[in-house]
């Protein structure tokens, strides 16, 4: 509490103690009535005091059991005033209602609620409020002082003070307080067997103090608590933890500690940490803050331990150099490889976002995998060429995005390492990281206006995998992309792009004296559409024309080529549906029922593509940016089987879809969907990436009346299981699945996760691969399945206790691609997680035999303490990584 003084040169404070004072005070709920005592300021600087009466005692304690009371919002807590500052205000989770318990932080078993105060100026500043006075007993000394004893309670505005007696000198305006202080703020809570106010200053000294911060949960004891006027905390021999009032498994200790709630922030000198009572860390300082802010220090080290780098430690320094941007620093030492140093740059404004990566590792010591280094030793030149001892091995990853008042916007997304195996052997991110084949490095600037989208893009790619093609350059790529609205319903999109493509020959993974094919590409693609919808249905025609045209680089293609060859395709759709709804019934919960039959017809004129392939010596084509997309439900309704823009399919195509949905009318939850579609084809198909119209005539795929059937489901099952799968059927083949996946996932409120998958695709039949002159050529098949089996969960196993886990096998080559478990310990004080995880190491499309796989294995370590920081963040991202939902989880549970 702070009292302070309000007008005269003498204290008016102590004039209005004196005539309280020198009025008797009778035993609280001793009577009925009790008297009160409500003094202000006169008009000369003086304190006016009457006195009011109250049908209840001044300080009546709750009749009911605390839970009774906390649904009633009492004044406040009925706890002994003896208790340190921490027992006073936790209360234990059976005790709380459910919008408290949702507050509740993860693994704690209560939490601290302060207490409410319904007196007319519990909200406003203390200088704002007049003071308010009770006790047992008073009694007016000589000199003018006073004497209170007996519950004495002062108030003015928000500030409340108790002892068992109070001593008030007029003269000096200093108050001496005695046995089982309570003093309270908002947010605030310390207590104290003695204390020394000066009601001018507020200033307070209090010995043997506790003290509590509720938002941050911040408690501990100090031999001596100072509370200045402007509410900053300074203690001599104090110790501090966030742990629960009945647990000190972890603490600090230092000889002076300082808790300043202006800058919240809170500082330490010569600090140990102990852990149940023993030391296990010392620093000359420590600061932290006592809320969300950030602030400069260093962050918790990561441990971890594999077996190609062995022993790892991590100590990060994070600098807090401004409200808008802040910069980490992480040296890292490798026991297998070396030192190494790790810096984040993040900046963020009102239209921009952007982050910089660098990592740098001097004279790499080659690490510890047994297997290549044999190899090496044995001579083998490819165990070589991967093996980097005596080597600098760096990574550069930046990522920007920008949108600008003025219609302009701005991206960068740029990653490039030293080398093809940095993420492999430096990385222990996940099992998608490290397959990664490819790293991209883009820029784009553009401006959007209403009508047009005009954008200039830079594009390359680092490919980080063996045997895999570098994909072309794109610099520039320039788009001028327009909208219109003709009339109601009516749309005009005039879409313009032109690339450049080249290629890097320092990047060549094959004969390098063999050209790839470089040049320039126009790509115009204008259309005009009507779209109607109504309740029961929507239709929407559409006309376009789409054109390609070519400058290529003329040294390297074959004499007689055509270096500008250009192709202009009309095209034609009409997308249309039906919406059809019954109501029904299912286990007594209503549900409506839709059925919605879809027809997509497509249409595009044949433009021959010869003129696209087999340019030079080595027979390469055209083909900058285009595939063939894998067929799904959602390809039936599309107007491209290319992706990119180097080939402009011909169809004469009806695409027929069904889908009904079980929509549950209480709730509007889709509880059940299943869509089931196929194509119908009138005539070939002859436009192919590699073969010539001639060539694909006798392709099996393209000369189908009929496309595969695709299906797709998915159903919510309750209120915390969901399924979905996917499932593509070769009519032509007896029916046999050609493609599948089926995922089965739960998550409750709890964020308990249970996750199930399988994925399947099957084997190249002889009917799908033909050589030039229309026979089978078997050397080309594809003999194997690929199949996929997946299982991940984050399980509690009791109030504290979880599991984590993750197993993902390939069936098809019957190797192992991960698998990790691991243990969590959660409570309101510490969490402590250590998980054990084996990886694939060979590259994920590479067939090898058992004997040749390469795996590594490691142990990862955290241990955060609640609201300091954790050890070992990187276990989060692994298991984020392999367990669908568990960034959520991490998110949302406290």
């Amino acid at each position: 509490m702070r009292l302070r003084k309000l007008a005269t040169k003498r204290t008016p404070l102590a004039y209005a103690i004196g005539m309280i004072a020198a009025l008797p005070l009778s035993t609280l709920g001793a009577a009925e009535t009790q008297p009160q005592w409500n003094c202000t300021t006169g008009v000369n600087g003086g304190w006016n005091c009457s006195e009011a009466s109250s049908q209840e005692p001044v300080y009546k304690r709750p009749l009911h059991s605390l839970k009774k009371a906390l649904e009633q919002k009492p004044k406040i807590f009925s706890k002994p005033r003896d208790l340190p500052a921490a027992q006073v205000d936790w209360v234990d989770e059976t005790l709380l209602s459910p919008e408290q318990k949702q507050e509740m932080a993860s693994g704690c078993c209560g939490r601290y609620i302060e207490p409410s105060r319904d007196d007319p100026d519990a909200d406003k500043k203390p200088e704002e409020s007049s003071l308010n006075a009770s006790a047992t007993s008073s009694e007016m000394q000589q000199n003018s002082v006073a004497q209170l004893d007996g519950e004495v309670r002062l108030t003015q505005g928000y500030r409340l003070l108790e002892a068992d007696s109070a001593t008030l000198n007029q003269e000096t305006s200093i108050a001496n307080l005695s046995g089982n202080i309570r003093m309270r703020e908002p947010g605030l809570l310390l207590t104290g067997s003695s204390a020394e106010m000066n009601s001018d200053t507020g200033d307070a000294t209090i010995t043997n103090a506790t003290y509590l911060l509720h938002e941050s949960g911040l408690r501990g004891e100090a031999s001596v608590l100072e509370h200045k006027g402007d509410n900053t905390l300074i203690m001599e021999g104090a110790s501090f933890t966030q742990c629960e009032p009945d647990s000190n498994l972890w603490y600090f200790e230092a000889s002076s500690f300082t808790i300043d709630p202006n800058t919240r922030q809170a500082y330490g000198k010569h600090a140990r940490l102990k852990v149940k009572g023993v030391p296990v860390f010392y620093t000359p300082y420590i600061q932290f803050p006592i809320g969300k802010e950030r602030m400069s220090g260093f962050l918790f080290p990561s441990l971890g331990s594999t077996g190609d780098n062995g022993f790892e430690i991590a100590t990060p320094y994070y600098f807090n150099l401004a409200p808008n941007y802040d910069m980490t620093i992480t040296p890292r030492f490798i026991s297998d490889r070396g030192e190494m140093l790790e810096t984040e740059f993040r900046h963020m404004s009102a239209q921009t976002e952007s982050d910089l990566s660098l990592a740098f590792l001097s004279s790499d010591k080659g690490g510890s995998d047994s297997d290549l280094i044999e190899k090496v030793d044995a001579g083998d030149a490819n165990a070589a060429d991967r093996y980097y001892k005596g080597e600098d091995r760096w990574l550069i990853d930046t990522n920007h995005r920008g949108n600008y008042s003025n219609g302009f916007f701005s991206s960068i997304d740029y990653t490039r390492v030293s080398d093809i195996d940095y993420f492999r052997d430096l990385s222990t991110a996940s099992l998608e990281v490290n397959s990664a084949t490819h790293l991209k490095e883009t820029g784009t600037l553009g401006y959007r206006s209403q009508h047009w989208n005009s954008s200039v893009k830079l594009e390359q790619y680092q490919t980080i995998a063996s045997n895999t093609n570098t994909p072309y350059k794109q610099v520039p790529e320039i788009n001028i992309d327009g909208t219109y609205r003709l009339a109601e319903n009516w749309t005009a999109e005039l879409n313009n792009e032109y690339t450049r493509f080249d290629h890097r020959d320092d990047f060549y993974n094959d004969d390098t004296t063999d050209p790839w094919i470089t040049g320039d590409r126009v790509f115009l693609d204008y259309s005009v559409s009507w779209d109607k919808n109504w309740t029961w249905g929507f239709v929407k025609p559409s006309a376009k024309i789409k054109h390609i045209s070519y400058q290529l680089d003329s040294d390297d293609l074959n004499v007689g080529a055509n270096d500008s060859p250009s192709i202009t395709v009309p095209q034609a759709s009409l997308d249309m549906g039906l919406y059809f709804e019954r109501e029904g019934s299912i286990f007594g919960n209503g549900y409506v029922q839709t059925f919605e039959p879809r027809l997509f017809y497509f249409y595009s004129e044949y433009e021959n593509h010869d003129e696209l392939l087999n340019l030079t010596s080595s027979n390469r084509d055209v083909d900058f940016d285009s595939s063939e997309m894998t067929f799904s439900y959602s390809q039936l309704f599309r107007d491209s089987r290319f992706s990119g823009h180097d080939r402009i399919g011909d169809d004469n195509r009806l695409s027929v879809g069904l889908t009904t949905r079980f929509i549950e009318t209480a709730t509007g939850i889709e509880r059940f969907s299943a869509s089931l579609g196929q194509i119908y084809y009138y005539d070939d198909r002859l436009v192919d990436l590699t073969l010539t119209s001639a060539q694909a005539a006798l392709s099996a795929d393209n000369i189908k009346d009929t496309s595969e059937i695709a299906m797709a489901m998915s159903g919510r099952i309750g209120d915390y299981w969901q399924l979905s799968s996917d499932l593509i059927v070769d009519a032509d083949d007896n029916n046999k699945a050609r493609r599948g996946n089926i995922n089965l996932r739960y998550r409750d409120d709890n964020y308990r996760l249970f996750n199930v998958g399988y994925r399947y695709v099957r084997k190249a039949g002889a009917a799908d691969k033909f050589d030039l002159d229309g026979d089978l050529d078997f050397d080309e098949l594809n003999d194997n399945d690929i199949e996929q089996a997946d299982i991940s969960f984050a399980l509690p196993i009791s109030e504290s206790w979880s599991v984590v886990g993750r197993y993902n096998q390939d069936i098809t080559n019957s190797r192992e691609l991960e698998s990790l478990f691991g243990v969590e310990y959660n409570n309101c004080c510490y969490r402590v997680r250590v998980v054990a995880r084996t990886w694939l190491d060979n590259a994920l499309y590479t067939v090898v035999d058992d004997t040749l796989l390469e795996e590594d294995t490691g142990i990862f370590f955290e241990f955060q303490l609640k609201g300091l920081g954790s050890l070992g963040s990187k276990v989060s991202g692994v298991l984020s990584d392999s367990i669908y939902g568990y960034e959520q989880r991490e998110q949302n549970l406290k």
